[in-house]
């Protein structure tokens, strides 16, 4: 499955790798990967692996991992 468009971020492709695992790239760079976790919230790590965030839902997710990535404000709810 994989995402374009506006959202999450503009050019940037969201890529459903397996269940609970997503990646995301622009461009054909890699931004970074979100994995789903046992307790069911999702862990954004950028292209290094490194983690850079914990999220409640996929959508934001990928929102936090995109800005936190390309330097995109967002705000988290």
């Amino acid at each position: 499955m994989n995402h374009r468009g506006s959202s999450p971020g503009a050019g940037v492709v969201w890529s459903r790798v397996e269940d609970g695992f997503h990646v995301g790239s622009r461009n054909g760079a890699l931004l970074g990967y979100i994995i789903r976790e046992r307790d069911r919230r999702f862990t954004a790590y950028d292209m290094r692996s490194r983690p850079v965030g914990k999220y409640s839902d996929l959508t934001e997710a990928m929102h936090g991992l995109v800005a936190l990535t390309l330097g995109i404000g967002y705000e988290r709810r």
